[in-house]
């Protein structure tokens, strides 16, 4: 067989393994006790705010190979919650957005919520920096734990169009945001500065913010957003 045409045997043979690799695990993360949050295909796992079940109507949908979202207007647009609950964790995802797009992942949510709820959790904030068309103020830029604790100064975003990495992992009340490959956010969730903060945020009025110790994750669709995430998977630490 010629040299040339072995390769494209081992191209052709390699590449369905190469795109197979977006929502599965492999051997060592399974050995580590990941667990696989978006299975590529589907929206089971997740259910609508408010609900137990999803909605068609709720504007998410499989696209790609990814977990999409696009605020449609007249459609019922909720943001969607993790079947499954962790207290500590290390949560890791890989999500692209539209320009002037706006979303989050919120955790540590109960089964009582809603969109309505004032019992809401810490969120990493997902958000358009550089095309949203109004200035972002710092505590409001993504990675930060929105309204609550802003970035460090290693922060690197891709573009919008662009696929990012970012990781929560919380542990005994340590609380870490990574955003491809970097720490930008660190802080301690519970004490005297966590409710100080509180008391100067958008959150002062509501005193069961952030009070749960274990719960849901949940991916936000706010007003007129569109973005794709795949590769969605926790660690139960």
């Amino acid at each position: 067989m010629r040299r040339w045409l072995l390769w494209v045997v081992i191209v052709l043979l390699i590449a369905p393994a190469v795109q197979a690799r977006d929502n599965r695990l492999t051997r060592k993360e399974k050995r580590e006790g990941w667990i696989l949050l978006f299975d590529g295909k589907s929206l089971n796992g997740w259910r609508v705010a408010g609900d137990s079940v999803m909605r068609s109507d709720a504007g998410w949908s499989v696209e790609d190979n990814c977990l999409k979202v696009e605020w449609k207007e007249g459609n019922q647009n909720r943001n969607i919650i993790s079947k499954q609950e962790f207290a500590d964790f290390e949560f890791s995802v890989e999500w692209k957005l539209a320009p002037g797009s706006n979303s989050g992942i919120i955790y540590h949510l109960g089964d009582a919520f809603t969109e309505a709820s004032p019992c809401t959790g810490p969120e990493y904030q997902i958000i358009d920096d550089l095309g949203w068309p109004v200035p972002l103020s710092e505590d409001h830029t993504t990675g930060v734990d929105y309204a609550m604790h802003m970035e460090l100064e290693n922060k690197q975003l891709h573009p919008a169009g662009s696929f990012n990495v970012s990781r929560i992992v919380f542990r005994d009340g340590h609380v870490e945001h990574w955003l491809n490959g970097q720490k930008i956010v660190e802080f301690e969730a519970w004490t005297e500065d966590w409710y100080d903060r509180l008391r100067k945020s958008r959150w002062a009025q509501n005193p069961c913010y952030g009070e749960n110790r274990s719960g849901a994750f949940s991916l936000q669709n706010y007003r007129n957003c569109t973005l794709w995430f795949k590769n969605i998977k926790v660690k139960p630490l």
